[in-house]
């Protein structure tokens, strides 16, 4: 037993420099977008799914209608929104030559709402960009144009940037720091760029800039019809057919309102957490376990050795190392994706929140009790030997809502 914990702690310290090292690599690659403007004029498409964003959309087309790139459409799609969105959309399209508005279907079987009011307004337009947003998300002024120069520039087909997040709550601050810590120290950005294999692809849903002629021949919204993560899927499948794509820093390009309140912030990174393992729990409850070794095992060596516990100096050493280099990890990723200073202090907690919301995210599965925006998240069958297995976890998720 007491070599098997020797080679998890060693483990533990290996894996902990790995992120560092990547992180400090990928300082060089995770480049800002020039600033300048393409020398075509080519027509772009935005495309905004809405969804009851009647709080946010008007800020949202304003940001669209200051940009200084002139050959642009607006393509606003209503995703059967039960508040006033429908009614601000279409008064911005008489109000403005460049706007058009879409009242969307109603939600066939077997598609997701975002990805079925992103295929409607896809069919309408013209444009040989194809530009993919949020109707919570704002642009400055240099954001299209320095895509699209990027984009031809760099010979790309796909391109995608990271936002600002504005954060309104403690447990978005937490979750996203740890989600900016996986995004900049697990895969080397280089790599990602330069490897074939899908798994190493990454998209952000604020920004999805694609070429006409590349979306096409992916199929769009329509090969992930049924999917929940819209970025990554559609990233994935770029990458998958072969096309060249890239990620930048869009933190001064890009910025996406955060959740509004912590219940809020749960349910909805909770929604797209399992979604991010495609369901499949044997790889979700891996993930799970060796993020607790990875994170907890340093911590729990040092208190043991301040409470009297005798340890051999080689665990205190590694487990000392480890936290230092995962301290030194969030630092570089929090500061790159320009998060609080304060952020690398708190990644124990903020780990412990995310996992908490990953497991409201799973076990959300079992009843689809996690609603965002008056729809359900994906219910799983699984067979009742796993509610067995997870009895403790579910008794707990009970309490947890009934408290809420």
């Amino acid at each position: 037993m007491s070599d098997i914990f020797n080679y998890l702690v060693i483990s533990v310290c290996l894996i902990s420099g790995y992120t560092l090292l990547v992180s400090i690599f990928n300082v060089f690659y995770f480049k800002k977008p020039k600033l300048l403007k393409p020398k075509s004029n080519k027509k772009i498409s935005i495309i905004v799914p809405c969804r009851n964003e009647e709080k946010n959309i008007l800020k949202c087309v304003d940001s669209l209608l200051e940009q200084d790139y002139q050959n642009v459409e607006i393509i606003l799609v209503d995703d059967n929104s039960s508040d006033r969105t429908w009614y601000l959309i279409n008064n911005l399209s008489k109000n403005n030559k460049n706007i058009k508005s879409i009242k969307g279907a109603e939600l066939p079987n077997n598609w997701r709402g975002k990805n079925w009011a992103c295929h409607q307004g896809f069919n309408s337009t013209r444009g040989n960009y194809l530009l993919f947003m949020d109707a919570d998300t704002k642009l400055t002024k240099f954001a299209v144009s320095s895509g699209i120069y990027q984009l031809e520039n760099d010979n790309l087909e796909f391109l995608s940037l990271v936002p600002n997040r504005k954060i309104n709550n403690i447990v978005d601050f937490f979750i996203w720091s740890m989600v900016s810590f996986f995004i900049f120290s697990w895969i080397p950005l280089f790599l990602a760029k330069k490897s074939p294999y899908s798994f190493f692809a990454a998209g952000f849903g604020q920004y999805l800039l694609f070429t006409r002629e590349s979306y096409e021949k992916i199929d769009g919204h329509k090969s992930i019809k049924n999917l929940l993560l819209d970025d990554f899927e559609l990233a994935r499948r770029i990458k998958y057919v072969g096309f060249n794509s890239s990620i930048f820093n869009g933190t001064d390009l890009v910025e996406t309102e955060g959740y509004s309140t912590s219940a809020n912030a749960i349910d909805g990174h909770g929604k797209t957490i399992f979604a991010a393992f495609r369901y499949n729990i044997l790889i979700f409850l891996f993930a799970f376990t060796s993020l607790l070794l990875l994170f907890y095992v340093p911590f729990l060596n040092l208190f043991s050795f301040i409470l009297g516990i005798e340890l051999y100096d080689r665990h205190l050493f590694f487990s000392f190392m480890s936290v230092i280099f995962m301290f030194l990890t969030c630092f570089i990723s929090t500061k790159s994706f320009s998060l609080p200073i304060k952020s690398p202090f708190f990644y124990p907690i903020s780990m412990i929140v995310l996992l908490f919301s990953g497991y409201r995210s799973f076990l959300s599965s079992f009843d689809g009790q996690i609603e965002w925006k008056g729809r359900s998240t994906p219910v799983i069958n699984f067979n009742k030997i796993y509610r067995i297995i997870f009895f403790p976890i579910l008794v707990l998720y009970w309490v947890y809502r009934k408290i809420r």
